[in-house]
Formats: structure tokens, sequence, C-alpha cells
């Protein structure tokens, strides 16, 4: 947890253990007791360095002729040579990291942080959340003009919270069978036509992303695109700009001219986007009776959905059926 800063002191040190060390006038550091800071550690000189106040505001760090030396931002100081203090400049003692704050420049980096944090972008995450788990929020949350607000794991629960919560951002992982995206995709906007969605897709099918993007998805990447992909699409996609990471639009336009590589090998070219839909279910090995949950509709009504999906497939059986969804939704060709 940070230290709070003290409510009257114009500077003070940042320890490691979350305290503080308020300076009064001239502050000495090392290790013996008769210091202004006591630092217990052998790495530290009986007296290690000088903090003077230089003018009204204004401080100075010096080092006292320390073994180990004492450094400024990484830099090695010279010893009885002074060098100017800035709010949050790292001072490391010997190798014990601490770090001088201003109280005006603090209290204004304060004020700062609360402010865009006030206006940072809420992102309803749908799904697995499959880019590396926690590693989602944080490439989320490290962006300055988001945060990810909720999670929601299934469609039941995205409906409610995107109802309760109004984010600004929907974010669906449709690398998965979690959730049955065409129609997710088109309540979420149904329900506010401002909704701006982008969903992770995994491997790139650009008949499935071209659905996609006419169900009113303004963003895809890959699972396995890079961070900054993300990062590029979530910009984009906030600003109600359109955005393919490179991967899937090289097969996007690949598509587009014509090449027999674009598409995976067996595709379902020919479903509706509720056969699709449910195909990319089957594949990620949900049972009839969460696909009938997800979707909104009887078990009854899954199944009359396989059957015309065998015939349209050309298949005899449901495990062929499964067999061949799992094959798509892992971008492998059918099985002979």
């Amino acid at each position: 947890m940070p230290a709070k800063a003290p409510q009257s002191t114009e500077a003070w040190f940042e320890l490691p253990d979350g305290r503080i060390h308020e300076i009064r006038g001239d502050c000495t550091i090392g290790r013996l007791t008769d210091n202004h800071l006591v630092l217990h550690d052998t790495v530290v000189s009986r007296h290690h360095a000088r903090v003077t106040r230089a003018r009204p505001g204004g401080y100075l760090l010096s080092d006292l002729g320390s073994a180990n030396g004492t450094f400024l931002n990484r830099s090695r100081l010279i010893v009885a040579k002074p060098a100017p203090l800035v709010d949050r400049d790292a001072v490391t003692i010997g190798t014990v990291p601490i770090r001088f704050r201003l109280a005006e420049e603090a209290a204004s980096f304060a004020t700062e942080r609360a402010a865009a944090a006030a206006n940072r972008k809420k992102i309803l995450v749908v799904g697995e959340a499959s880019l590396g788990g926690d590693g989602l929020r944080r490439v989320i949350d490290a962006q300055a003009q988001f945060e990810v607000a909720c999670h929601a794991p299934d469609a039941m629960r995205a409906r409610r919270l995107h109802a309760e919560l109004h984010p600004d951002l929907v974010l669906f992982d449709g690398s998965t069978g979690a959730v049955g995206t065409f129609s997710l995709v088109r309540d979420l906007i149904a329900a506010d036509s401002e909704t701006r969605i982008l969903v992770i897709v995994e491997p790139a099918d650009p008949d499935y992303v071209s659905r996609l993007m006419r169900a009113g998805v303004l963003a895809c990447v890959l699972r396995t695109d890079p961070a900054d992909e993300l990062e590029r699409a979530l910009t984009s996609a906030a600003a109600g700009s359109v955005y393919l990471s490179r991967r899937v639009a090289a097969i996007a336009m690949r598509q587009l001219a014509g090449s027999d590589e674009a598409g995976r090998r067996g595709g379902p070219m020919g479903l509706t986007d509720r056969e699709l839909e449910i195909f990319h279910l089957i594949g990620a090995g949900q049972p009839n009776r969460d696909i009938a949950v997800g979707l909104g509709m009887s078990v009854k009504t899954v199944e009359t959905h396989k059957e015309n999906l065998k015939v349209k497939l050309g298949l005899t059986s449901a495990a062929e059926l499964a067999v061949r969804a799992r094959a798509w939704v892992a971008g492998q060709a059918p099985p002979k």
C-alpha cells in the first residue's frame, strides 16, 4: 500500500516498507542512530548522505563519502557535489531504495491521477478472457484511458451487467464457446445502439469475422496477437472506429482477392448466423442444455439446428458433427 502523504510537511521520503520520513530542514541519512533518517542495513554507511534545503521549496542531495554510494535516478553522485532533488526522484542509499516527494507536486499529481481515473472508459469483459487470464486485465488497466469494470462469464450475466453498468466498451472473448457471440452482439446493440464492441477471435476465419462486423462489432483481434494490437483495437473501438489486427486484416484481404487459402478448408460458409453460432458452441464442447440457455432457446430447438447442420455439411451423426466443429474451432482441416 502506498504511503499516505503528511498533511503539513513540505517534503518527505517514502521508504520501502511503506513508512514516510518527514524532512524538516537538513536531513542526514545513515546507519547510526544520530542520523535523522536511520536505515538499518549493512550496505548503508554510518553517515551516508545528506539532504539540505537550498531555497524555499528546493532541496539538494549529497553523498558523504559512503562506501557503497548514493544514487539519484540510478546515477551515482560524486562525493561532496550536491544534486538538486525534484518530486518523485528515486534515491538509492547503498542498495536501499527510497523516493523523494514534494508536497506541492505530490498534491498536483494526486489530483491529476484522480481526474484521469474518473475519466477512464469502463470495459465489460464477456467470456473466458483468454488473453492470459489476469494478463488481459493487466493489459487493459495499464492503459490510462481504460479499466475493466466487470467480467461476465456467460451471456445471461453479460446482458444484465450491460443493462446495469452501461459500459463504454464491451470486449468479447469469441475465441471460446462461453457465449453465443452473434446473438449477444445483436442483443446488446438492440438494447443500446451506442454499444461499442471488440471481439477476440481464434483462429481468424474470414467468414466468421465478416459476420461479426456485419452484426455490429467494431474491432477484431486474434487471441495470439501481441498486447499492442489489443491496445490499438481498444482505442479505435472506443472512438467508434473499425479496427482489424494486422493478421486478421491480412486474411480478410486474401479473401477479398479470391485466395483459396483465405479461409479454413471445410469452413461452414453456407450456414446461417444462428447455425454458425451453434456450430461454434458445439466445437467448444458445449452440451445442448448449455447452448439452449446461452442462446435463449429450448433444447429441442438446439437439436433441430444440429439436424440441419448435419444435412448442410453432409454428415450422418452427432459424433461426426462434433468432430467437424472441433476441427473448425481449432483451425484445422476437417477429418476425411
